[in-house]
């Protein structure tokens, strides 16, 4: 079931079908759907929802979802006096949070969805390019976790997902784009640029020494292990530095960043270093059972970064989306 509040107008910036506004289209985010649930990390995440609408032209919707109580009855609640006292309440505070975005000249519609929260925001979600959320929820315990809603709509949505930590107003200036040489990096580099154009881009890969633990056991020697270090590198700076090149094509736009590191370790400790306000990270679909654990590495960055973090699904059919990033 869906309460939608019609949508609050304004009148475009710039007309829309201008040559600008033709070529941001075909990369760049067209619609941004913002869910919140009024808590002031939620209104962070619009905020930021707000800003990149803005940015790229995009048109931006909020939605709130109510969901029903466990024992409620489902329909019977739904068409209850206390089911419709609070689709009015939160219709009402949903509009007045849509008025207050509405600062640059762009649409801001709101819609109040009545059901299982993540059931209804997947029902939504292949109507945009983007989904922005806040990285905490009013539960304490969902917030220790991430909040089960973001979690669960990580593990399962198709579109990139934007969970926002930060309640900063200015465009992100400093992005890093953790990236495994085995997938698509140039069109994850691609993406973030689409993202935010004029951003300082980092590309980092962590690398290991291949069956290093191994030789280690069987006791061979330090020179050795040093000589294989040095070859696992420069066969790695050799990759990296080939996938830069095929992206930039001549424009030098990405930093790279190459170490033998764990991961984890690495993007935290990356993300410190140069004050990156926005992490690119991805998700592989593999198997169900992969996607229910999300994969540690991303889950791990969400759990521990500072930064927003940015999470975009490689699906091997692509759809038509506003940002594609990073692998886990």
């Amino acid at each position: 079931m869906s309460h939608t509040i019609p949508c609050i107008v304004a009148r475009p910036s710039n007309p829309a079908g201008s040559v600008d506004e033709r070529g941001r289209s075909l990369r760049g985010i067209e619609t941004i759907l913002a869910f919140t649930d009024f808590t002031p990390h939620a209104a962070a995440a619009t905020r930021r929802a707000a800003q990149l609408a803005d940015q790229h032209r995009a048109s931006l919707r909020l939605v709130h979802v109510i969901e029903p109580p466990l024992l409620a009855g489902g329909q019977g609640w739904i068409d209850s006096p206390d089911a419709r006292s609070r689709v009015a309440s939160a219709e009402a505070e949903l509009a007045t949070h849509a008025r207050s975005l509405n600062s640059h000249g762009k649409t801001v519609g709101a819609q109040v969805l009545v059901g299982p929260v993540v059931e209804e925001i997947l029902g939504l979600a292949d109507h945009a390019n983007l989904l922005v959320l806040g990285a905490r929820g009013a539960s304490a315990v969902k917030s220790a976790l991430l909040g089960s809603t973001a979690t669960r709509l990580l593990t399962r949505c198709t579109r990139p997902m934007l969970v926002v930590k930060r309640d900063e107003p200015n465009p992100y200036g400093r992005i890093l784009v953790p990236i495994d040489l085995r997938d698509d990096a140039t069109t994850t580099l691609h993406a973030t640029e689409a993202l935010a154009p004029c951003a300082e881009v980092h590309v980092l890969h962590a690398y290991q020494v291949e069956h290093e633990g191994g030789l280690r056991r069987a006791g061979v020697d330090r020179e050795t292990l040093q000589r294989n270090r040095r070859s696992a590198r420069a066969r790695m700076q050799a990759r990296l530095h080939a996938v830069l090149a095929r992206a930039e094509q001549g424009t030098h736009r990405y930093l790279p960043h190459l170490r033998r590191e764990h991961p984890v370790r690495l993007i935290l400790t990356t993300e410190t270093r140069f004050r990156a306000d926005l992490i690119v990270m991805s998700k592989r679909s593999r198997s169900k059972i992969e996607d229910a654990l999300l994969g540690s590495t991303t889950k791990r960055v969400l759990l521990d970064s500072r930064a927003d973090v940015l999470v975009v699904p490689l699906l091997r059919a692509r759809s038509a989306t506003g940002a594609r990033g990073a692998r886990a």
